[in-house]
């Protein structure tokens, strides 16, 4: 769903400016517009939920457009979260990410799902240190709009496809600091297949291979909504690398499990997997 720099920062404006209750019903209104007229995104969240929930699911569904309210939603809440001083969180599983950081740095591999942006942001104000891989906006305006508010909570942004980038990411879990990445979307072209909702998808092969060669884990973690400045924050155990196996079998593994946990989370959670190309397709893509 792209929107040009001018319609972010007008969101961004107005998400700071209006009070929560009117941003929110705004967020809202101008997601039902975009649900009305995109209709290859329209297109596409029907039939991922259809692939996540196990039936089809109509095009004018409640839930295909709730898909779009709540892209909205991601939105405003990131753009305005330093307006709200506690957003109301619940975290399950603190104990899971405590286990991988005793042992050095973690990976933090979430989805397109809840918000992850803030979900970054809420780790990093329970004292967690966190870097996050960004992919960079085609407009750089953009780029500098969504970074600057990244580290204004205080992530280090570590932009993907730039040179040293992986020697960055790596640089930062040697050093004890958690790492974020997204795991249902591949840019980098060194994709590896693995199977979701009973169909052969291709994933990221990045998070894995950090994985095996800074030696942290991965720890799945998802940041859901539960209503206005609510959120639930769920952190699952460690995945660690695979020992006694060659590394291609060991990334494999480590791809395949943390395919699973998303799988379980999506089925969970279908209407706030904000994905608008269809993953039938080969693999979901995000505005």
């Amino acid at each position: 769903m792209p929107a040009t720099y001018l319609g972010f920062r007008m969101a961004y404006g107005a998400s700071r400016l209006l009070p929560s209750v009117a941003a929110f019903a705004l967020a809202d209104g101008l997601s039902d517009l975009q649900w009305r007229r995109a209709h290859a995104d329209r297109r596409a969240v029907q039939a991922n939920l259809s692939l996540v929930c196990g039936r089809p699911v109509a095009a004018d569904a409640a839930a295909v457009r709730e898909v779009f309210r709540n892209f909205g939603r991601y939105l405003l809440e990131f753009f305005s979260c330093s307006r709200i001083a506690e957003p109301r969180l619940a975290v399950e599983g603190e104990e899971h990410l405590a286990a991988a950081r005793r042992r050095g740095g973690a990976i933090i591999l979430t989805a397109h799902l809840g918000n992850w942006e803030l979900g970054a942001a809420c780790l990093q104000r329970l004292g967690v240190p966190m870097s996050v891989v960004a992919l960079p906006h085609a407009d750089a305006r953009t780029d500098r709009l969504f970074n600057a508010l990244r580290r204004r909570h205080g992530m280090e942004v570590i932009p993907l496809g730039v040179p040293q980038a992986t020697a960055r990411c790596l640089r930062s879990l040697r050093a004890g600091r958690c790492l974020g990445l997204l795991g249902d979307r591949d840019f980098s072209g060194h994709e590896i297949s693995a199977t979701f909702c009973g169909r052969p998808v291709l994933l990221p092969r990045g998070p894995a291979t950090l994985s095996l060669r800074a030696g942290a884990a991965v720890v799945p973690t998802f940041l859901l909504r539960e209503g206005r400045w609510s959120f639930r924050l769920c952190i699952e155990p460690p995945i660690w690398p695979q020992r006694g196996t060659s590394a291609a079998g060991a990334i494999e593994c480590l791809t395949q499990t943390y395919a699973g946990v998303m799988e379980r989370y999506l089925k969970r959670y279908p209407e706030q997997w904000v994905m608008f190309r269809s993953a039938v397709d080969g693999w979901a893509v995000t505005a």
